[in-house]
C-alpha cells in the first residue's frame, strides 16, 4: 500500500491513468457539432491554388473582409504574423487597425514568435501555446500566465471565448487570486495543482484546467479558404459566432494527438482543432453549463486507495478463509483468488467512468494496484502463516509420538531428530544414515552376531527411493545390545527425486522380553490346558458312567445338574405315566440256560427294549431282573407309543430266534398314569433313586393282568383318559377289576396296534361288540352277553378275553374265574 502511494504521488502511474481516461473518453458519446464555431482551413490544396505558403497580406486581407461581412461575434487569427507579406500589406493593417472583434495569436513558450504588432497595441492577442503531456497528448488547456512584468496575459482561447461572451452575451468574467479561481457565468475554472489524480503532473506555469473533448474534428463546422473566397459568405451563417482560420496540415501545422487519437502517430488534430475544443470548453460550461473535468483532493485521492486496499484483504481474507477452499488444490485457491480480484478490481474502474460522466475524475490504476498488491500480499501472508503452523503441527505431532524419527537429507546427513530418537540412539544416527557429526550405529541381524547389510536399512532403501517396513535389527550402543523395529520411507519432489527420507523406529527390548514371557507361558497353559482336559475326559467318563447307573432325566425332575449334588431326601412330586413290563416264563426259560447265557440274553433283550423308550422321551428306571420299569414325563402318549414300539421291536428280534432252542418271547406291559414321588432313598454309605406311589403299584398290577387276560399290552382308566386323541390307537375296554386299598374300580383298556394284522383287523372290526358284551355281562344279563361273547370268538380265534367272558357267564357270577393277587379283588 505504501508502494502504491509512493508510486501514485511520484507518476509512476501516470501514462496509465492517462490511457484510461482516454479510453473513457473515447467510450463517452461525442457532443453535436458546435454551431457557433466555424473554422477556416487552410491546407496543403489550398495553398497550391493560393501560391504557397505563406499566404500573402491580400489574401487573407480578402478573406478578412468576406468575414467580416457575415458579422461574426469574433474572428480569431490562428496564424503567425509578426511581419508583412506583400502585396496589399497595408489593407490587412488597416483591417487589424478598425475590425473590433479580431484576435490575434503569438507563441510566448519555447522559441517566441511576436503577435501582429497593431493587434498587439490594441491588446486583442493571446498566446497560442498548447502544453503536451508527457505521451505527446494534449490534455491541459492553458488559459493565462504571469509575464515579467506581472501581468496577466490570456491564451488565445480564453481571449477569444471571452470576447465573445462579452459582446454577445455581455458576460465578464471575474478572478479570485486568493482562491485561485475565475468564475465566468456559471463556470468555475479551478487550476490544476501541482500533483493531481495520480498523474504527478507539474504545472510548469500559468493557469490550466483539463480539456474535456467534444469529439473528433468533424463536430465542427468547417470552411475552406478557398470557398470561403470563391463564394460570398451566406447572411446568417457566420452572424453571432466564432470564426477561427487557421492550418491544418504541415508545414502550417505540426499536428497534435488528443484524446481520441489511437496511437502516437495520429496527428490528425492541428491547433485550430486544438483552439476550437477549448473555446468549445470554456463555451460549453458558461452558457450550458457543461461539467468541467473536476479532481479530487490529495486525501480524498489517499482514501480513495484506502478503500480499495482494504477491499484486497477482505476479499484474499474472505476467500482464503471459507473452509471450501482448504481441501481444494493450491492452483484451484489462485484462480479462485485472481479471478475474484479482477472482477472486484472492475468496480473501481466502472465507478470512475460513471462519475467521470458527471465531470468528477477519479484514480483507477492506483486503487486497482492496491487492490491487487493487497489482495496478494494478505494470501500471502495467510498461506505462510497456515503453512507455519502446519509445520509446527507438525513437529509437536512428531515430538509426540512414542517412535523415534530421524529425517534424512538426499546426501544422507541428519536433517531433523525427535526426542524419541534422541533418548533412544543418543549422539549416534540411524543405520545407513552418513552424517559426518553423527556416525552410524553399528547393526546386526536380529539375535546373532551377523552384520545387517549396510544397503539393505531402511535409511538406505528410502534414499534409494524404496520404502521399508518392520525390519527388525539389533544395534549397538556403548557395548549394549538393542533391538529395534525400523520403518523407512522416502519423500519425492514432483520429479520422483528424493528429498527426504523418513526413518522410524522404537526399542523393542521390552516387547522382545515380553513375548518371551508369553511364549513361556503359553506353554505353561498349554499343559495345564492338556491336564484339564484329561480331568475333563474323566469326569465326562464318570457322569456317563454315572448316569447308566442314574438316569440324568432322574435328575433333573429333582433339579440336578450332576450326581454329586445330589443329597439324601430330596424328593418332588410329579405326574407321570408308568411302564411294567416282564417276559412271560422266563423262568422255564432261564432253567435251560447256563448262567453266562443268563446274563447275555438279558442283555441282548434289554439292549433292543432301551432305545424305544429314550426314542419316546422316557428313561428307564430300573431293571428288575427280566422287568424293565420306565418312566414318562412328557404325556401318556409317549408311555403308550414306547409299549407298542418295544412290542414291535420284540416281533422283529423273535425273527431272530427261529432255531432250535430259542422259541419266541412273549411280554406283557403295564401302564398307568398319576402322580407320584421320585427322590432319594439310603443311609450315609449307600443311596439310590426310587419312586413312590399308589399309582406305580398300579402299574404293576395291570402288567400281571396281561398275563389273565393273555393280551401283551393293558392300559388303566387314567391313562386312557390322559390320551391327546384315542382315536389315533386301537383301544378295546377288556374289564373293570377292583383294586386292594381303592374303594372304586379300575377300568382296564387293551391297546392292540402291535397284534398281527388278522387279529388286530378281527378285532378293530367286533370292538363294538365286545364292548358291549362286557357292559351286558356287568349288569348280570348274562344269556346276552355270552351270545355276543359267542360271536365275537367265532370272529377272533382263540380270544383270551371272551373265553374268560364265556367261562364267567356260564359260572353265572361277576368274579374272575380266578384272583389275580391280593391287591386286586374278585369281582
Amino acid at each position: 500500500m505504501v508502494a502504491v502511494v509512493f508510486l501514485d504521488s511520484q507518476g509512476g502511474f501516470q501514462r496509465l491513468e492517462w490511457a484510461t481516461l482516454d479510453y473513457y473518453l473515447r467510450l463517452s458519446r461525442p457532443e453535436p457539432p458546435e454551431t457557433p464555431i466555424v473554422l477556416v482551413t487552410i491546407d496543403q490544396s489550398d495553398l497550391r491554388e493560393l501560391g504557397g505558403w505563406p499566404i500573402s497580406d491580400r489574401i487573407l486581407a480578402e478573406t478578412l473582409e468576406n468575414l467580416q461581412n457575415g458579422n461574426p461575434a469574433v474572428i480569431g487569427l490562428n496564424l503567425y504574423r509578426d511581419l508583412p507579406v506583400p502585396p496589399s500589406s497595408e489593407a490587412l493593417e488597416q483591417l487589424m487597425v478598425t475590425l473590433p472583434n479580431l484576435v490575434g495569436i503569438y507563441k510566448h513558450f519555447g522559441r517566441p514568435t511576436p503577435p501582429p504588432p497593431i493587434l498587439a497595441r490594441r491588446g486583442l492577442i493571446g498566446f497560442g501555446d498548447v502544453l503536451p503531456d508527457f505521451d505527446g497528448k494534449i490534455r491541459r488547456s492553458l488559459l493565462s500566465h504571469v509575464d515579467e512584468q506581472e501581468g496577466v496575459q490570456l491564451s488565445f482561447a480564453a481571449r477569444v471565448s471571452l470576447m465573445y461572451l462579452q459582446r454577445q452575451h455581455n458576460i465578464e468574467a471575474r478572478i479570485d487570486p486568493q482562491r485561485g479561481l475565475i468564475q465566468v457565468g456559471q463556470a468555475r475554472f479551478t487550476p490544476r495543482r501541482q500533483v493531481e489524480s495520480g498523474q504527478g503532473l507539474m504545472v510548469r506555469s500559468g493557469y490550466q484546467v483539463v480539456m474535456t473533448c467534444r469529439g473528433p474534428h468533424q463536430n465542427f463546422q468547417v470552411v475552406s479558404i478557398r470557398d470561403l473566397l470563391a463564394n460570398p459568405v451566406p447572411a446568417n451563417s457566420l452572424e453571432g459566432n466564432v470564426v477561427l482560420i487557421g492550418g491544418v496540415s504541415d508545414p502550417l501545422n505540426p499536428g497534435f494527438n488528443q484524446p481520441y487519437s489511437y496511437s502516437i502517430s495520429d496527428l490528425d488534430y492541428s491547433s485550430l482543432w486544438i483552439h476550437g475544443s477549448f473555446i468549445s470548453q470554456i463555451l460549453g460550461a458558461t452558457l450550458e453549463g457543461q461539467p468541467l473535468l473536476r479532481h479530487v483532493s490529495e486525501g480524498g485521492r489517499l482514501l480513495w486507495t484506502l478503500i480499495w486496499a482494504i477491499g484486497g484483504v477482505v476479499v484474499s481474507s474472505q476467500l482464503l478463509g471459507e473452509r471450501r477452499f482448504k481441501r481444494q488444490s493450491r492452483c484451484l485457491r489462485w484462480v479462485v483468488l485472481g479471478g475474484t480480484l479482477v472482477l472486484t478490481g472492475s468496480l473501481p474502474m466502472f465507478l470512475s467512468y460513471l462519475l467521470l460522466q458527471g465531470g468528477w475524475w477519479l484514480p483507477v490504476i492506483a486503487p486497482m494496484m492496491a487492490l491487487f498488491l493487497t489482495g496478494l500480499s494478505r494470501a500471502t501472508q495467510m498461506l505462510r502463516e497456515r503453512q507455519y503452523e502446519s509445520d509446527r503441527r507438525l513437529l509437536q505431532f512428531l515430538e509426540a509420538l512414542p517412535l523415534g524419527i530421524c529425517v534424512l537429507n538426499q546426501d544422507g546427513s541428519v536433517h531433523y531428530t525427535n526426542a524419541m530418537a534422541d533418548a533412544i540412539l543418543g549422539e549416534v544416527g540411524v543405520p545407513g544414515s552418513r552424517d559426518a557429526l553423527r556416525r552410524a550405529a553399528s547393526a546386526y541381524i536380529s539375535e546373532t552376531e551377523q552384520h545387517f547389510p549396510p544397503e539393505k536399512t531402511p535409511a538406505s532403501r528410502a534414499l534409494e527411493g524404496l520404502p521399508s517396513k518392520g525390519y527388525t535389527l539389533d544395534i549397538e550402543l556403548q557395548g549394549d545390545r538393542i533391538p529395534l523395529e525400523m520403518w523407512g520411507t522416502p519423500i519425492l519432489d514432483r520429479q520422483g527425486t528424493v528429498t527426504f527420507a523418513v526413518v522410524a523406529f522404537q526399542d523393542i527390548s521390552a516387547r522382545r522380553q515380553a513375548n518371551a514371557s508369553q511364549e513361556q507361558a503359553t506353554r505353561d497353559l498349554f499343559q495345564v490346558n492338556q491336564d484339564l482336559d484329561r480331568a475333563l475326559n474323566m469326569e465326562v467318563q464318570l457322569t456317563d458312567a454315572a448316569a447308566r447307573f442314574v438316569p440324568h432325566e432322574f435328575l433333573s425332575f429333582l433339579g440336578y445338574e450332576s450326581l454329586v449334588d445330589v443329597k439324601l431326601g430330596e424328593a418332588v412330586a410329579k405326574e407321570m405315566s408308568i411302564l411294567f413290563s416282564d417276559i412271560r416264563d422266563f423262568t422255564m426259560l432261564s432253567e435251560k440256560m447256563t448262567l453266562e447265557d443268563n446274563f447275555n440274553f438279558i442283555n441282548a433283550y434289554l439292549s433292543r427294549m432301551e432305545p424305544t423308550i429314550s426314542e419316546n422321551n422316557g428313561f428307564i428306571d430300573k431293571y428288575i431282573g427280566d422287568a424293565i420299569m420306565a418312566l414318562f414325563g412328557g404325556g401318556a402318549d409317549d408311555a403308550v407309543r414306547a409299549a407298542i414300539a418295544m412290542l414291535d421291536c420284540l416281533t422283529e428280534y423273535n425273527k431272530t430266534r427261529q432255531r432250535p432252542g430259542r422259541p419266541p418271547l412273549r411280554i406283557g406291559i403295564g401302564i398307568n398314569t398319576g402322580s407320584l414321588m421320585l427322590g432319594i432313598v439310603g443311609g450315609q454309605h449307600h443311596l439310590d433313586t426310587t419312586v413312590i406311589s399308589d399309582a406305580v403299584n398300579l402299574a404293576s398290577r395291570i402288567e400281571g393282568l396281561t398275563k389273565i387276560y393273555g393280551t401283551p399290552l393293558l392300559i388303566s382308566h387314567d391313562t386312557f383318559l390322559q390320551l391327546e386323541d384315542t382315536n389315533c390307537y386301537m383301544i378295546r375296554l377288556i374289564d373293570r377289576v377292583s383294586v386292594k386299598g381303592k374303594s372304586e374300580k379300575v377300568s382296564v383298556f387293551e391297546v392292540f396296534d402291535a397284534d398281527p394284522p388278522d387279529i388286530k383287523h378281527a378285532k378293530l372290526e367286533e370292538r363294538t361288540h365286545f364292548e358291549q358284551a362286557v357292559l351286558l355281562y356287568h349288569v348280570q344279563q348274562y344269556a346276552e352277553a355270552k351270545t355276543l361273547f359267542e360271536h365275537c370268538l367265532n370272529k377272533i380265534k382263540h380270544d383270551r378275553p371272551c373265553e374268560i367272558y364265556l367261562e364267567r357267564c356260564a359260572q353265572g357270577n361277576k368274579t374272575p374265574w380266578a384272583t389275580v393277587d391280593d391287591s386286586i379283588n374278585p369281582m
